[in-house]
């Protein structure tokens, strides 16, 4: 193996080679871990700035901000889009409502589906929240170069296509 195919090989993988044992898992080298962890973290911490200033919590936050982009779906669709359950999705809906953010419209052709949207202060909630999200993220950031940030999203988005991939395979069997 070449230096540079050594380069390329994740950390763990190249410990397995070296020692030419039992496989071992670092878990802080393990790219699943690493991503659920940078994931919750970033999003406990921007957490923070919507509930203390805005009133809501992290389903809400989700909800509205999927809304506030494509007003009109189900609760199913933003389970599906946001990865949260459907209790989460239902308990958010609920609370949403409650506080006048948000309405449900029934489907004409099947009543246990509801459309939602968000209300006229719910709107402006979102567009009050929308400059303190690019602020943060902003401040988040600037932890990377321009070419760390486009490299960021390319590796994102490589690995969303090959997720996909990998899932399609799994599908088929």
């Amino acid at each position: 193996m070449s230096s540079s195919e050594k380069d390329k090989l994740p950390k763990a993988m190249l410990q397995e080679a070296q020692l030419e044992k039992e496989p071992s898992l670092i878990l802080n080298q393990f790219l699943p871990f690493r991503l659920v962890n940078i994931a919750k973290r970033v999003s406990d911490t921007y957490s923070w700035v919507y509930n203390r200033e805005f009133g809501l919590s992290i389903p809400e936050w989700r909800i509205l901000a999927r809304l506030g982009e494509q007003p009109g779906l189900s609760s199913k669709l933003i389970g599906e889009i946001t990865l949260m359950d459907k209790s989460k999705v239902s308990r958010g809906v609920k609370q949403l409502e409650d506080k006048g953010l948000l309405t449900k419209n029934k489907d004409q052709q099947d009543n246990r589906v509801y459309y939602l949207s968000l209300t006229e202060e719910g709107q402006q909630l979102y567009h009050s929240i929308v400059p303190t999200a690019l602020d943060w993220e902003a401040e988040l950031l600037q932890a990377l170069d321009v070419s760390e940030y486009r490299d960021l999203f390319r590796v994102l988005e490589k690995l969303d296509r090959r997720l996909e991939d990998m899932a399609d395979k799994k599908s088929d069997l």
